[in-house]
């Protein structure tokens, strides 16, 4: 079994959050919140998933969270942050990423993987 550990390069990252602003991008909803990963160039799933738990992955993909209702703590390659609704994280390609819940208010996001060819 593979260790989810990334070898630590002396460089510090800085996670990538892109916050929901009501003047610039409207009202948050599920739908609003597809077409603003979809402005940057992401393809978001079919259906919104429950954040049930912990979750901890490593994916070759380059991708985004979207947290659509509750709090969520997303920690990747060990920077943790925060998440509410109408948060995005971008999270380069094979970070290993870790999500889990913040209180007791049920959580939901949005997964979406980079297109790497235009629609």
């Amino acid at each position: 079994m593979e260790a989810l550990v990334r070898p630590r390069t002396g460089v510090m990252m800085l996670m990538r959050i892109e916050r929901w602003d009501v003047r610039r991008d409207g009202p948050l909803n599920e739908t609003a919140l597809r077409k603003k990963l979809t402005a940057f160039g992401y393809e978001a799933a079919a259906s919104v998933g429950a954040v049930d738990g912990v979750t901890t992955a490593r994916d070759g993909s380059e991708r985004v969270e979207a947290v659509v209702s509750g709090l969520v703590k997303v920690t990747i390659d060990g920077e943790s942050a925060i998440l509410a609704a109408g948060d995005v994280v971008f999270v380069p390609r094979d970070a290993v990423r870790r999500v889990e819940v913040v209180g007791n208010v049920p959580a939901s996001s949005l997964h979406a993987v980079y297109r790497t060819h235009p629609i």
